[in-house]
């Protein structure tokens, strides 16, 4: 079994997906099955992120993790781009750290330094 997707529910699709687009640089899915104010998938590899309207976002109750060759480079970019970021947290060469999207979905970048 492999993880296919990831779910979040988001009140404002807009600025979520511009977020993931724009600060994180997903790539949009070439297949959108849904109006993209109902629902927008990003390919990340073998599994895709998805937003889903909601009324209700349900953020800060789960994280997606993204594996990235060098964390340092990430967290430049990010920085870069504006983002206040926390230092980054280096243990024997692995390091990681995290953002939040807008509605407070977690966000955590990991691997070598």
């Amino acid at each position: 079994m492999n993880l296919g997707s990831i779910i979040l529910f988001v009140k404002n699709m807009k600025a979520v997906t511009a977020f993931y687009r724009d600060v994180v640089g997903l790539s949009p899915d070439k297949e959108q099955p849904f109006p993209e104010h109902r629902f927008f998938r990003f390919n990340t590899g073998d599994c895709k992120l998805c937003l889903h309207s909601a009324s209700k976002p349900n953020g800060g109750r789960q994280k997606i993790g993204f594996h990235v060759e060098s964390v340092n480079a990430v967290h430049q970019e990010l920085k870069a781009k504006g983002l206040q970021l926390r230092k980054l947290e280096n243990e024997n060469g692995l390091a990681c750290f995290d953002i939040l999207d807008p509605e407070g979905n977690r966000i955590q970048f990991w691997g070598d330094y």
